[in-house]
């Protein structure tokens, strides 16, 4: 009877092992739970006015959607915008024919890329936002934003989002939306 007891304790474990493997096979190697996985997503907010441009704040939200910590490096955010006299075009092959922006606030600094700074790291199921704050000329029309990075330390694999938004015409209603109801008397 002991025999038989040491016997079915072996095969469980035996069991255990290979129900274990399977789940790591299936977690890591099937469904890649082990590779980083982040969404990213884009927001600007016209804050208002002032010296001719419009202040504004882009918003880049990041979410780990992975089970491992999702290094990253050269966050870059790009803004691109119109102006009324600018031409509606599409752009060449190196932008897979997407509308052309022309002009971009990178030539106030030289051509020199812009970066977010803060953290460099999401662990599993986190959330960052990463804030920018910059300017566009007054009469802008449309501001493109596109942000990006590398994952590390697999340079090669990329993330990158972009979204387009429209310049509000008049001021931002949302400045004297958040005043007190005191101070519109």
């Amino acid at each position: 009877m002991n025999e038989t007891i040491k016997t079915i304790a072996a095969v469980l474990q035996v069991l255990a092992l290979i129900v274990a493997g399977g789940w790591a096979y299936w977690k890591f190697i099937h469904q890649r739970m082990n590779e980083p996985a982040a969404d990213i997503d884009i927001d600007l907010k016209f804050v208002g006015k002032q010296d001719g441009k419009w202040i504004i704040e882009i918003t880049s939200f990041l979410k780990n959607q992975s089970l491992v910590r999702v290094k990253y490096e050269d966050f870059q955010v790009t803004v691109r915008y119109l102006m009324p006299e600018d031409r509606v075009e599409d752009g060449g092959e190196k932008i897979l024919y997407q509308l052309n922006f022309p002009r971009t606030i990178d030539e106030r600094i030289n051509g020199k890329k812009r970066f977010f700074g803060n953290a460099d790291y999401l662990n599993p199921r986190q959330e960052f936002r990463h804030r920018y704050i910059t300017s566009i000329p007054e009469n802008g029309t449309f501001v493109w934003v596109q942000c990006k990075f590398l994952f590390t330390p697999q340079k090669n694999v990329k993330m990158n989002s972009q979204r387009i938004f429209r310049v509000p015409a008049g001021e931002v209603a949302e400045i004297a939306a958040i005043k007190p109801a005191s101070a519109l008397l």
